[in-house]
């Protein structure tokens, strides 16, 4: 099978969500009986090509990278357009015109377009087609954006006006790009099984896999919560996104305080702008955001538990999956856990509202021996349930009986 898969940037190094999803998902799909070619922006951080709109590189699986410039252009001409503002800059510097080669000179069994913010290439891919069945085309889902672009601009209530108004321009553009996908793709993939419900209210017809994530990081099967671990609880992703960013600041508004009085540490870790650290830490001094960190380990092994409290956008938490495979117990909103298999109290620990999860997690944090029955039990449900490999050999199976 010769297959074409777009994509926002080079993966690596995999140091957000959405970069660890695209990387598990290309590298696995890579490993099953394909001739993978991706399209795709340079990493700005760690570039592999040369710079330019059009360089090559064949990585060590034996993938084709055709990249675009490390850097993207700026958002503003977006609102002139129908593309949302992601879309508009992931679409010039390169990939649009290396998409309209692939097509003109080559012939393709699979499109996979990752991520809706490459919907800017749908028209493009169905005129392509002439009427043909081929290639297929692929919708691989990180989120029901639609669902979550609302949200965000809903709940923007302190930015400018200007900055609202720009934002549910945005999130409508977002939902149209997204319904166009869901309506002439042949497949669509979600990451966890509510949203592929979510999907099938609109558009019953389509096709649907859910491809939750895998999992390629350390484990520590036999890792311990003692006396000695610090009274800390510890919450870490990428907090560059403006919808991370407002899940963050309503959590720390409601828990920071309690925590505080409670003589219980409140560490974030994780990538975000220097600025917004600085702002967050100075508005609430109690708690350690101690930023971008090369290895998570340390801080992980060193917590008591781990959080997971967004009360904005959907999708599947891969920071859940970090927790789970350290051995620390994970505590968040019931809403926000979606994907995992887990459910009894014994396993891990779910509350439906802010104030009610602070106060079960102030009354457990002292309590070692039910922590370590929480952590075991947790672990060892999901200790074969993430597998990268399984979900490439998935994708690759439904895309060969279209």
């Amino acid at each position: 099978m010769r297959c074409l898969w777009l994509t926002r940037k080079y993966p690596r190094p995999v140091n957000s969500g959405e970069l660890i999803y695209s990387d598990g998902m290309i590298g696995s799909f890579a490993a099953t009986d394909v001739s993978l070619t991706v399209i795709a922006h340079d990493n700005e951080e760690s570039p592999v090509g040369d710079g330019s709109e059009n360089s090559r590189f064949t990585d060590d699986q034996g993938v084709n990278w055709r990249l675009g410039t490390p850097r993207l252009g700026g958002r503003l001409k977006s609102l002139a357009t129908g593309l949302p503002s992601d879309s508009y800059r992931l679409k010039n510097g390169g990939p649009s015109d290396a998409l309209s080669q692939a097509l003109t000179e080559e012939k393709w069994d699979a499109v996979v377009i990752d991520h809706a913010a490459m919907g800017w290439a749908l028209e493009k891919l169905v005129s392509g087609r002439n009427g043909s069945r081929l290639p297929k085309l692929v919708y691989l889902s990180h989120n029901h954006e639609a669902k979550i672009r609302r949200e965000i601009a809903k709940h923007s209530t302190e930015e400018s006006l200007p900055k609202q108004l720009a934002l549910k321009w945005d999130a409508e553009k977002y939902a149209k790009q997204e319904e166009a996908l869901c309506e002439k793709v042949d497949l669509v993939t979600a990451i966890t099984d509510s949203e592929v419900d979510a999907y099938r209210d609109k558009f019953s017809r389509q096709r649907y896999l859910t491809l939750t994530p895998g999992y390629a990081g350390k484990r520590f099967p036999d890792h311990e919560i003692s006396d000695q671990t610090p009274r800390r609880v510890v919450m870490s992703g990428s907090f560059e996104w403006i919808a991370k960013r407002l899940n963050l600041e309503s959590f720390l508004t409601s828990a920071a305080q309690s925590f505080a009085d409670a003589g219980v540490e409140l560490q974030i870790v994780g990538k975000t702008e220097e600025s917004f650290r600085e702002s967050i830490s100075a508005r609430f001094p109690t708690v350690d955001f101690v930023g971008r960190v090369p290895e998570m380990s340390p801080y992980l092994l060193d917590a008591r538990m781990g959080l997971i409290v967004e009360t904005l956008g959907g999708g599947f938490k891969l920071k859940a999956l970090d927790y789970l495979y350290h051995r620390l117990p994970l505590a968040g909103l019931t809403h926000a856990v979606d994907g995992l298999p887990h459910e009894s109290p014994e396993e891990i620990l779910l509350m439906r509202t802010m104030p009610s999860l602070v106060r079960e997690i102030l009354a457990a944090v002292d309590d070692v021996p039910r922590l370590n029955r929480m952590s075991e039990a947790s672990y060892r449900k999901c200790e074969t349930t993430f597998e990268w490999k399984d979900r490439g050999r998935q994708l690759y199976e439904a895309i060969r009986d279209l």
